[in-house]
């Protein structure tokens, strides 16, 4: 099959090979019976009017580095020469001329005196010249002089003038001092009469002219459509060759650009130059892209920057950017030559309309020999007829037709699979579904029976309940079969009232969570907002806008309002992104269909929000402005705050479990719970469950209830919350709870029948501990409430040990500098050694008292701790301390917690007076205020600076962080309202204050 596909390529190959020689041969204009011998050419008997133009060839007079006119020739040296042809090929005195030079050139022409106009035409003549005809000036290109002085532009054109001589004396004037392969009449020159050069001329300028236009046609096809589908940077890469050619067209042959365009010829040359690098560049890109498999990137990434360094020197002057001429050349048939190489190996490998690109690179190839051979030799660039271009469009046209045939049946192949898949995925949904059906009809009806019958009043709230879960369940099958029937347009869906407040609020915070850039979104929905929608779709509607509005936005706010009309309520989502064009609104809700700036997706999004809102009675509606924004605008009908159902075929239910809430079942001694959900029946499922635990259980089904059962009750060990509640959310409390308590504090376990991954992400981000999707598995549920009850009592065993060693922590230096102060008294003064002893005991009694480290103790028993203490300290040191305790007496029948005080003062007299050496002062002052009771301890010791004291206060642990501090700092926020500050300045001293509940000693 390859062999077969060689050979007919290879015949493809020479048969175009033989149509450009033919055509090539009857297209050249031909004169090969008249030609000039010493300078003189005999036409007399050539009647211009019945034949093609003359070309000027042959044998012509030449002097070098002169302009002479016709009357002063035959006074200079003059030499024989063939035209056409470069001068550089000519010997002056055995030497070659040089490329930089000037010259005239002359031949006689012999005609008849037919009294009729004549014209000639130029082609190419290097790089100004000027045109005499019995030395009158008929025509020039440029201005011609004997130094760099002159004025290049290398420009064809056609000059008439009357032929009423019987001899027509030529003389043409050549100055080339900027190109550097030589100067000199490059192509031929044509005579005839006035129509006949005409013709030739408007022939010519019609070959470049429709050539252009089928490259330019090329380049804006598939510039457009690259730039419309973006599929394909081939597409790119083949309209940039188009355009490349186009300009190489433009820039040869007839030069038609100078007649666009009034340009300087030195800017003119520099894009001459470039547009056939250009070409080589783009083609090879091209090919590359399309036949990347058998083309090597390396050897494709130095052709490529070998042509950019190509570029580059194209941009200098003439005489350094002209010597590349032929590297170019050469450039462009290395690409060729290995893009051919590489479409054998394709063709071996039976690549897909590999033939087309064949022949289409065969008849780009036809068109650079061509050009070639014109900037070369005596060779007209409209040798083969304008076809060309047409050819190649067209295989390139079939090639794509053929890659789009190939991928159309394999999408077909894959579309059928696809359907059966689809088709089994429908039946296996059907079918699940109905045996989950048929097993929970089953359960409903043993359970409505049983309902029926003689029952105790617990076994029928537990068999109601059953019933209600089984129902609810229920309702789950029935939605994986509505997306079974969503083909059939008959999608069921159950209309509540919803909390719009809560819903919105529980999907920003889910999409908060997710956003990686300068976007904020705001709910200004307020609070106690009903409208009557399928709570899950709702929700699926403001997640699809929602997300939709932050993909398109990437810096600025998304606004969530709503507002009332008539029977409706209007959700607007309001942002600040790039906006939609006009154009694009109107099918921005049809299936599959996506704006000119769309970020990934289907299409199908919207299409989908739209029949959601219409199947639920409502509409949508969208707005924008380009730059500025986009708002869509979703309206549903009011409803008031019930809790009821309606379904096209109701199902009768029973009453909820009889609860009054706040449901509290109080064991000593157990672990507390508190829970939160608006559901009594989840409420109830969850309290059978902690109570076969042996918890004591706290049950609430109000969110705003839960900051006000933690300060009645301080000792919660657990609280497990539901996010999805009216008014406020799972979310919002959590993150409140954690201003005041850590997670190991009071860890949270959040439920939610949100199955979505943002959802656990906002969940853990917003502060809880775990997280469980609904329905519950009790054995699951069992095992995360114990672990993070476990976490909890070791939380509180961390901070009984502290205590305890804050108890313990008597340094053997404290005791023997206590004994040996005690030994010199007593040789002093006996009875303040017994005084000391007496302090020492108190002080050693109550730091080995480990009876509770948990339980508050009366104050006086702290305040006689304190004194011990002070007392040893001022006997050791009598004239450095000061030391005052002030309680007010409303205060002295309270109790606190062990070790409250006693740390704070002992750091004081270590840290803040050790320094002095006297007058030191210490004042300990306690006031009943209100229901709380405040310590403030103060001393005029060093200080601190106010970060160190803000570090003190701190969550993070450090080496100049006290344990006693710390631990004192933990005990403290169990207890509502208790809180702890410092003040202090540098050198003046430190205040530290702790609010405390008052509690009365109850056993006094």
């Amino acid at each position: 099959m390859e062999i077969k596909k060689l050979s007919i390529l290879f015949v493809i190959l020479i048969g175009s090979m033989l149509i450009a020689g033919v055509t090539f041969f009857f297209t050249q204009p031909r004169s090969s019976d008249f030609q000039a011998v010493d300078g003189v050419m005999d036409l007399r008997h050539h009647k211009f009017q019945d034949h093609t133009p003359i070309q000027l060839d042959g044998e012509w007079v030449f002097i070098p580095n002169k302009l002479v006119d016709s009357s002063t020739f035959d006074s200079h040296q003059s030499y024989i020469v063939d035209v056409p042809s470069l001068w550089m090929k000519y010997t002056v005195d055995g030497q070659p001329l040089p490329a930089l030079a000037s010259g005239t050139y002359r031949l006689k022409i012999l005609i008849d005196d037919d009294e009729e106009i004549l014209g000639i035409k130029t082609s190419m003549i290097r790089m100004s010249n000027a045109i005499y005809i019995n030395g009158k000036r008929v025509g020039n290109s440029g201005e011609p002089a004997e130094d760099s002085s002159y004025a290049p532009h290398n420009t064809p054109y056609a000059a008439y003038f009357p032929s009423n001589q019987q001899e027509l004396d030529l003389i043409v004037h050549v100055t080339n001092f900027d190109y550097a392969p030589g100067g000199g009449i490059i192509r031929s020159i044509f005579l005839g009469n006035q129509h006949s050069i005409a013709k030739l001329r408007e022939g010519a300028l019609f070959y470049d002219l429709i050539t252009t236009a089928a490259f330019l046609t090329v380049f804006i096809y598939f510039l457009g459509s690259y730039l419309y589908s973006r599929l394909g940077i081939e597409q790119l890469y083949f309209s940039l060759f188009c355009f490349s050619c186009a300009l190489y067209t433009l820039t040869h042959g007839e030069k038609f650009l100078l007649a666009l365009i009034n340009m300087d010829y030195v800017p003119f040359q520099k894009i001459q130059m470039m547009s056939s690098v250009l070409i080589g560049l783009f083609l090879l890109l091209y090919f590359y892209t399309v036949l990347h498999k058998y083309m090597n990137l390396q050897v494709v990434r130095v052709l490529c920057a070998f042509g950019i360094l190509l570029l580059l020197v194209m941009l200098l002057p003439a005489p350094i950017n002209s010597k590349f001429q032929n590297i170019n050349s050469l450039y462009i048939f290395t690409n060729l030559i290995y893009i051919f190489y590489a479409e054998l190996i394709a063709i071996y490998h039976r690549a897909t309309g590999i033939l087309y690109l064949a022949l289409s690179s065969l008849t780009i190839l036809l068109y650079f020999i061509v050009a070639t051979l014109n900037t070369h030799i005596s060779l007209e660039l409209n040798a083969l007829p304008p076809l060309l271009p047409f050819i190649c469009l067209t295989m390139l046209s079939l090639y794509i037709s053929h890659r789009f045939a190939d991928s159309y049946l394999e999408k077909g192949k894959l579309t059928e699979a696809l359907l059966r898949v689809d088709q089994l995925k429908d039946e296996f949904l059907a079918k699940t579904s109905h045996e989950f059906r048929t097993p929970l009809h089953g359960i409903m009806g043993i359970s409505q029976s049983m309902l029926n019958t003689q029952n105790t009043p617990e076994q029928e709230e537990k068999m109601a309940l059953i019933f209600n879960i089984a129902k609810r369940l229920s309702y789950l099958v029935n939605d994986i079969l509505d997306f079974s029937k969503l083909k059939e347009n008959e999608l069921t869906l159950r209309m509540t009232s919803v909390d719009l407040f809560s819903v919105t609020h529980m999907t920003v915070e889910v999409l908060s969570y997710t956003i990686t850039k300068n976007v904020k979104i705001h709910n200004r929905i307020a609070r106690g907002t009903f409208v009557q929608a399928d709570e899950d779709r709702l929700r699926q509607i403001l997640y699809n806008l929602i997300h939709n509005a932050v993909t398109y936005t990437n810096e600025g706010k998304i606004e969530i309002t709503c507002y009332e009309e008539k029977e409706f309520l209007v959700i607007n989502i309001q942002d600040t992104g790039h906006g939609i064009a006009q154009e694009e609104l109107k099918n921005i809700f049809g299936a599959f269909q996506q704006s000119e700036h769309s970020i990934g997706g289907t299409g199908l999004g919207l299409h989908i929000t739209k029949e959601l809102v219409e199947r639920q009675g409502g509409q949508i509606h969208v707005t924008s402005v380009v730059g500025q924004g986009t708002t869509f605008s979703v309206k549903l009908l009011k409803a008031q705050h019930i809790n009821e159902e309606s379904s096209p075929l109701p199902i009768p239910t029973y009453q909820q479990p009889f609860l009054t809430f706040p449901y509290i079942i109080e064991r000593k001694g157990m672990k507390k719970v508190l829970i939160v959900d608006d559901d009594a029946v989840n409420l109830k499922v969850l309290i059978d469950i902690l109570e076969q635990e042996n918890y004591s259980v706290i049950a609430i089904d109000n969110g705003q209830q839960v900051f006000e059962q933690l300060g009645q009750h301080p000792d919660i060990d657990l609280l497990i919350l539901d996010i999805m509640m009216p008014n406020i959310s799972g979310y919002e409390i959590c993150q409140q709870v954690r201003q005041s308590y850590t997670s190991v504090e009071l860890p949270i376990l959040m439920l939610t029948a949100a199955i979505r991954p943002e959802d656990m992400i906002a969940a853990f981000q917003s502060g809880a501990n775990d997280f469980l999707h609904k329905p519950l598995d009790i054995i699951e549920l069992k095992t995360r409430v114990r672990n993070l009850v476990l976490l909890k009592e070791s939380a509180e065993t961390a901070v009984t040990m502290e205590t305890a060693f804050l108890q313990a922590q008597i340094k053997p230096h404290f005791i023997y500098n206590v004994l040996n102060s005690i030994l010199s008294l007593s040789y002093i003064d006996l009875e303040q050694a017994r005084a000391m002893i007496t302090n020492f005991a108190t002080f050693l009694r109550n730091s080995f008292s480990f009876e509770n480290t948990n339980s508050l103790v009366p104050l006086n028993k702290e305040l006689d701790l304190i004194q011990a203490y002070v007392n040893i300290h001022q006997t050791r040191f009598p004239s450095q301390l000061d030391f005052d305790i002030q309680v007010d007496p409303a205060a002295t029948n309270c109790v606190i917690p062990p070790l409250l005080l006693q740390p704070l003062v002992e750091n004081a007299l270590l840290h803040g007076l050790k320094t002095k050496k006297e007058d030191g002062k210490l004042l300990i002052q306690i006031e009943k205020k209100q229901q709380a009771v405040h310590f403030i301890i103060s001393d005029n010791g060093i200080g601190m600076e106010k970060e160190q004291c803000e570090h003190l206060l701190g969550d993070e642990v450090g080496h100049s962080q006290s344990v006693g501090l710390r631990n004192i700092t933990k005990r403290l926020k169990k207890y509502e309202h208790a809180s702890i500050t410092i003040n202090s300045e540098m050198n003046k001293g430190t205040t530290l204050e702790i609010v405390f509940p008052f509690y009365f000693n109850r056993k006094e």
